[in-house]
């Protein structure tokens, strides 16, 4: 049986990363413990996280790495959740879960404006084990240190 290197061990912590040879930064997110996980959308990378599991780190990329959602998606569900039981509320809701998500804590984004609602990537997203391969393949530099 073939055992999964270690690209971090707990005396270290993940500073950064990037791509071609340090022209594009990828966002990086350490929880403390636990192996490296990558997430990609349809647009590429939109970041590398340390988590205990797998639940952990999409958690953490909901909150970190996904966009806000706009404006319409809040208005959307306040009309959602104000119509009566049925079919059609249910039919609006299942349309609401597919393209928007609530983050776990909010986020300050650039502008300064707090975000509570994520859009997810219609197209797709993934999250998978970081492997030296993958690394490799992607062209990938991760910045770690040693902690004191």
């Amino acid at each position: 049986m073939k055992t999964q290197e270690t690209l971090i061990t707990d005396d270290q912590s993940l500073d950064g990363a990037s791509m071609h040879e340090g022209r594009v930064k990828i966002d990086v997110y350490d929880d403390g413990y636990g192996p490296l996980f990558i997430h990609r959308d349809s647009m590429g990378i939109s970041g590398i996280v340390r988590a205990q599991t797998w639940e952990d780190a999409y958690s953490i990329c909901e909150d970190e790495f996904f966009p806000s959602g706009d404006e319409d998606a809040s208005k959307d569900m306040d009309e959602i959740e104000a119509m009566e039981e049925g079919e059609e509320r249910n039919h609006l809701q299942a349309c609401w879960d597919e393209a928007y998500g609530y983050r776990n804590n909010t986020r300050r984004m650039d502008d300064g404006s707090l975000s509570c609602i994520y859009a997810k990537d219609l197209n797709g997203d993934s999250l998978e084990l970081l492997t030296p391969e993958l690394i490799e393949r992607l062209g990938i530099t991760l910045e770690i240190s040693n902690n004191e």
